[in-house]
């Protein structure tokens, strides 16, 4: 029972991260180009102070409770999930870390023009793009 419950909670917390992820992709990035400049500092540092448990903490959640298949499987779920789902969660921390991380240090300084928001909306779409293979790979663990 502790194996299904362990699915559940893995797929619940990788399909709530792919709705954060497509709504920074969809509507919360693109706005920050609309903002006016002098505003923006502002309003970027209350954007960062507030993710930090509804966003990173469920991005590491989603890491630690696929790691945990590992140990806690359904039978009927094959362990090449697994290994899948844990190969797209690294490569969702490499794309966060390599490309999106360092896309932000231009807004941090203030820059919220369309070239330094380009590099920010590539890999958040190419976070979003893993984040919805990982979704679907749970999604369907979950009607096995």
């Amino acid at each position: 029972m502790l194996e299904r419950w362990t699915l559940v909670a893995c797929a619940a917390v990788n399909l709530y991260l792919l709705g954060v992820m497509v709504l920074f992709a969809a509507v919360v990035y693109p706005q920050f180009g609309s903002v006016e400049r002098g505003a923006f500092p502002p309003l970027y540092a209350s954007f960062n102070g507030r993710i930090g448990v509804p966003v990173v903490a469920f991005e590491f959640l989603a890491l630690i409770l696929t790691l945990a298949l590992y140990a806690l499987r359904p039978a009927q779920v094959p362990l090449w999930a697994v290994h899948t789902a844990v190969a797209l969660g690294v490569g969702y921390f490499a794309i966060t870390f390599g490309l999106h991380l360092p896309s932000h240090r231009v807004l941090a300084a203030g820059d919220n023009s369309t070239p330094a928001l380009g590099p920010l909306l590539s890999s958040q779409w190419a976070r979003t793009g893993v984040q919805l293979l990982r979704a679907g790979l749970f999604s369907w663990a979950l009607t096995r």
